[in-house]
C-alpha cells in the first residue's frame, strides 16, 4: 500500500511538471511570410541569408527557437499570391515533413510579412522610371494595394493568433531617383499611414524600413535591382528584433 501510494504521487508530480514544462515552452514557432525580401534574395539574384535568417538565428543563440521556416516566402508574389497561398492551404516540405500553411500558422508565435513591393513595382518600366514616376498617380497605386493588403492580413489572422509583424517598404532604387526625393517622403510617409492602419485593425506590428534605407545607400549596392545586401538586412533584422526584446520577450 505504501509502495502503491508513492508510484502515484510519483506520477503526480511527473504530470504536473511536465504540464509546467510544456505551457512554460518560451520557444517559438517562427514563420516568414512574403516576396523575395522574405526569401532572402541578394542583390544578384541568388536567395541567400536574409533578414528573417537574422532574426531566426538571434532565437537561436538566445534559446528561444523552437522552429522555423521561409519555405512559404516566394519570389515575385504580390499580395494576391499570398492570399491564394493560405486560401489553397500551400504545403512545402521542411526536412524529411509535408506542413501546410495554414497548420504554420495556427502553431506560430512569430509570423514576419513582407508583401506588396511587387503590387507596385509591375507599374514601372525602370529604363524610364523617372518619367514614370512623375507621370503616374503614386497615390492611387497604392490605394489600389490597400484593399488587397487588408484582405490578405485578414486571413492570415484567422489562423496566426500571435505575434505578427508586417515589414514595411523602402525606395528601392535610391540612385536612379535622387532628384525625387521630397516626392518620395510623402508616398512612403502616406504608405506607413495607411499599412499602419490596417496592421492596428487586426491587431499586427507595423515597422516602417523608409528612413532607414533612405539614409544608407550603400544597403542597395545594385542600382539596377531592388533587393539588399547582407548589410541592409542585417538592419531590417535590428529593427524587428529591438521590437520583440522591447514588447514581446520582455
Amino acid at each position: 500500500m505504501k509502495y502503491k501510494k508513492l508510484i502515484i504521487s510519483i506520477l503526480v508530480f511527473l504530470s504536473v511538471f511536465l504540464i509546467y514544462v510544456f505551457n512554460n515552452d518560451q520557444r517559438m514557432n517562427y514563420i516568414a511570410l512574403g516576396d523575395s525580401l522574405a526569401a532572402g534574395q541578394n542583390p544578384y539574384g541568388e536567395i541567400n541569408f536574409g533578414y528573417t535568417d537574422y532574426i531566426a538565428n538571434y532565437l537561436s543563440r538566445n534559446n528561444l527557437l523552437k522552429f522555423y521556416t521561409k519555405g512559404f516566402a516566394q519570389s515575385g508574389d504580390k499580395t494576391t499570391d499570398l492570399l491564394e497561398a493560405i486560401q489553397d492551404n500551400k504545403t512545402i516540405q521542411v526536412d524529411d515533413k509535408i506542413i501546410n500553411i495554414k497548420s504554420s500558422l495556427r502553431a506560430s508565435n512569430l509570423v514576419t510579412i513582407s508583401i506588396g513591393a511587387n503590387d507596385f513595382i509591375q507599374s514601372f518600366n525602370l529604363a524610364n522610371l523617372k518619367e514614370d514616376l512623375k507621370n503616374l498617380d503614386l497615390i492611387q497605386k497604392v490605394d489600389e494595394v490597400l484593399p488587397k493588403l487588408d484582405q490578405t492580413l485578414k486571413e492570415i489572422r484567422k489562423y496566426a493568433k500571435n505575434e505578427v509583424v508586417v515589414i514595411g517598404y523602402y525606395n528601392p532604387l535610391p540612385r536612379l531617383t535622387s532628384d525625387l526625393e521630397e516626392d518620395l517622403d510623402k508616398i512612403f510617409a502616406y504608405i506607413d499611414l495607411q499599412y499602419q492602419s490596417i496592421c492596428n485593425k487586426y491587431k499586427m506590428t507595423y515597422l516602417s524600413t523608409y528612413d532607414i534605407f533612405k539614409n544608407n545607400d550603400d544597403y542597395l549596392p545594385n542600382p539596377l535591382d531592388i533587393h539588399p545586401n547582407t548589410k541592409g538586412y542585417e538592419a531590417i533584422s535590428r529593427t524587428i528584433i529591438d521590437y520583440l526584446e522591447k514588447k514581446v520577450l520582455n
